[in-house]
């Protein structure tokens, strides 16, 4: 079972390059598989649009949830800092995994429908060859209309173009087609975010693994097993996927333990765990999930 961290680098004074290079260090120290970044490349003051995932499952009874984010005229916001900026997850992966020997980065989740396929390969191409291969490609297909508006990018055509552009990275990386470099590293392990149909259906049909965020362990296992027929339907086979649970975890670190274990038993390779994480007592907070874990024999 793989235990990845969820947490950000936002370029700020408290989370300079050597902040990452310490934090990612301790993870690895501490038996951690993983640390793993969110995307979003432009916050707002204000959005029309709803963050889709405000409850998370409770720590005492994973099978309820509770509400984290708060409610702004009826919809839920996402948790940001009223500043808030986060630096680009390819480039912090190859700054933090310079700085370790084992352990990965994944994106939680990149908002692929923002990406050109053809230049998002040569950029993962390259920080696979800086990193061994220890990246990870969490994808999505976002929820701020408001940050596709930004971009200039269509929104309501994301979901096709999220589809299309891991076919595409497929295609590429066995036929590079003139990108560097010539013999890439493995194609890194690409996992779908989300759980409706159509996320379902990605993950199934065109990518290497699923990423559901803030499940329930009972959603979990009804969507899991629908994943697992998508996968039969498709021709694919379960054990070549790699399935990460990721959650918010607010309780005690004496009910984390149980949790983790309910996702591995209903079918989940890895658990990601989100736990806002200050920089002044992450190593504590590190040593407490890892402990309550048994990560280090």
């Amino acid at each position: 079972m793989e235990i990845g961290l969820v947490d950000l680098f936002d370029g700020s004074a408290e989370r300079d390059p050597a902040f990452m290079a310490q934090f990612g260090r301790t993870a690895e120290e501490l038996g951690f598989s993983g640390i793993w970044l969110p995307e979003h490349i432009v916050f707002f003051d204000e959005y029309t649009s709803e963050y889709p995932y405000p409850e998370a499952p409770s720590a005492t009874d994973p099978d309820k949830v509770e509400r984290h984010n708060k409610t702004v005229g009826g919809k839920a916001r996402v948790e940001a800092a009223a500043d808030q900026g986060l630096l680009d997850v390819l480039q912090a992966a190859a700054e933090v995994c310079a700085a370790t020997t084992r352990l990965r980065i994944g994106s939680s989740v990149m908002l692929l429908p923002l990406r050109n396929p053809r230049l998002l390969a040569r950029d993962l191409m390259t920080v696979a060859a800086l990193t061994g291969g220890r990246v990870d490609l969490g994808v999505g297909v976002g929820w701020s209309a408001e940050e596709f508006a930004a971009c200039q990018t269509d929104f309501k055509t994301r979901g096709r173009r999220c589809g299309d552009g891991l076919a595409e990275l497929s295609r590429l990386w066995d036929d590079p087609d003139g990108i560097y470099p010539e013999d890439p590293a493995p194609l890194p392990r690409m996992l779908v975010g989300g759980h409706s149909p159509a996320a379902l259906r990605r993950a199934a049909q065109v990518a290497t693994g699923w990423y559901p965020w803030n499940l329930t362990v009972s959603q979990f296992a009804e969507h899991h097993a629908t994943y697992c027929a998508l996968l039969e339907e498709a021709g694919r086979d379960r054990a070549d996927q790699h399935v990460v649970a990721g959650l918010r975890f607010t309780g005690e670190m004496g009910d984390l333990a149980p949790v983790v274990e309910r996702y591995a038993e209903l079918g989940a390779d890895g658990v990601n765990i989100s736990l806002r994480m200050e920089p002044d007592t992450y190593a504590d907070t590190m040593k407490a999930v890892s402990d309550a874990l048994g990560l280090v024999a």
